[in-house]
């Protein structure tokens, strides 16, 4: 194994020593990484990063790799004994040796693990629609606010949405465990949610740089230079990396940042493509998307046929044939590659593709007339500035869109039941049925 503890790591531990946080993510050729972070409120503390305080990564974890792992963050760390909470998260490998290195500490189930796990879960299940984003409402408020009141009412949500043979691998029962949300629900609603947002970024970020299955040294030294990216703006000291159980090369030129090269190669791809694809509104409308994608977490998870995307907001879920069809509003509507749709092409560095979007929006194509009157008025609504008129003809225009998709999707009898409804009303409000048609 190999560990990496700047000064700067050490000096924050020293500071807060008493609560720490175990991050494991599983990589290549069945290398580990553990990830040491400071748990308790740390208020002078900016950014996420600023939580790291040791970083491990192993070749395999049986009880040996993982005694002297636990060995060596001791070594580096005089106020060791002074750790009274250890945060893991479900399925931490060899629990006894973890036990073993902190005697004096209890070793609790993380919330952020906990939480994370339950998001992830509840995206496979493949819900209806409404019944995920009520779920995932309701644990967001319970991550931010974890009162028993609201544990209580997760925990019934989940009873009455979940078929009960699911239930089991959900362990809803974690929601109701006063020992697992006792540290946490001493956090404000600003505290618990920079708290979870710190974790994430960090999380995500490391996960991603150790995946790219290098060598053992360079995968440390990636780690390394990625966490004194975020810390400090200086150049990666190399001297005030430690080894564990082998040095880092005390010489040799440094690692280029290809990864953030070809992150911003990938971009500029799907905007040419963007623009060489789509006519001038349907661009201008994906390039504001494709904008809260370059500035948000994406958090992607897979499944058999799809993908589930959440960009800082409720998840939504891309059909992977074709990449062409998304469950969130603006896709539904605009029938346009959506955030959602451009975080996967982001992820998996590829560019638009014609059969991605509808031919009314696609360059160059005999689109009927409807179309390309709605594509001109959708350039002369972007081009506007705002009033209170074209804010009702906004209004009217999504109305009308969705009262047509719910008199097409429908059956023969709901149809009639809602067509009388409907004419009722343009009777009454606007004229009889010879004048106005409806």
């Amino acid at each position: 194994s190999i560990s990496f503890q700047s000064a700067a790591m050490g000096r924050v531990f020293a500071c807060f020593p008493r609560a720490l946080l175990l991050h494991r993510a599983a990589g290549p050729a069945g290398r580990a990484l553990y990830v040491f972070l400071v748990a308790g409120p740390a208020p002078a503390l900016r950014g996420g990063m600023a939580r790291v305080v040791h970083l491990a990564v192993l070749q395999d974890e049986s009880a040996g790799s993982l005694s002297r792992m636990y060995g060596a963050f001791r070594a580096f760390n005089p106020t060791w004994a002074e750790t009274r909470l250890l945060l893991v998260g479900p399925g931490l490998p060899q629990p006894p040796t973890l036990a073993q290195a902190f005697p004096a500490a209890e070793v609790q189930l993380s919330v952020f693990h906990l939480c994370k796990r339950l998001q992830q879960q509840v995206q496979r299940l493949a819900l209806e629609g409404r019944a995920e984003r009520l779920i995932l409402a309701a644990l967001s408020d319970t991550v931010c606010a974890a009162s028993k009141s609201r544990r209580r009412k997760m925990h019934a949500l989940l009873r009455d949405l979940v078929m009960p043979g699911l239930l089991p691998q959900l362990h809803i029962h974690w929601l109701l465990d006063e020992e697992i949300w006792a540290a946490h629900r001493e956090r404000s609603w600003g505290e618990s949610s920079s708290y979870f947002r710190d974790l994430e970024i960090v999380t995500q970020g490391l996960s991603q740089v150790f995946s790219a299955g290098l060598s053992l040294e360079s995968c440390i030294t990636s780690l390394a230079q990625h966490y004194q990216k975020y810390v400090s703006k200086s150049a990666p000291d190399r001297r005030a990396a430690r080894a564990a159980s082998q040095s880092l090369p005390a010489s040799g030129p440094p690692i280029t940042p290809l990864e953030e090269e070809i992150n911003r190669q990938t971009e500029e791809r799907i905007k040419q493509s963007l623009s060489d694809i789509c006519t001038e509104p349907a661009a201008r409308l994906c390039l504001s998307e494709f904008a809260v994608v370059q500035k948000s977490m994406q958090l992607i998870g897979s499944g058999e046929d799809a993908l589930s995307i959440q960009v800082l907001e409720d998840a939504h879920r891309v059909d992977l044939k074709g990449l062409s069809s998304c469950t969130c509003h603006f896709n539904q509507v605009f029938q346009l590659p959506c955030r959602h749709i451009l975080a996967v092409l982001n992820s998996d560095r590829k560019t638009l593709q014609p059969e991605m979007l509808s031919r009314q929006w696609q360059k160059g194509c005999d689109a009927h007339q409807a179309g390309r009157d709605s594509a001109d008025g959708l350039l002369e609504i972007l081009k506007s500035s705002w009033n209170e008129s074209l804010d009702k003809s906004l209004v009217v225009s999504f109305l009308t869109a969705e009262v047509s998709r719910l008199l097409t999707h429908c059956g023969r009898e709901e149809f009639e039941r809602r067509y009388r409804t409907l004419r009722e009303l343009a009777d009454s409000w606007i004229g009889p049925y010879v004048e106005v048609k409806l």
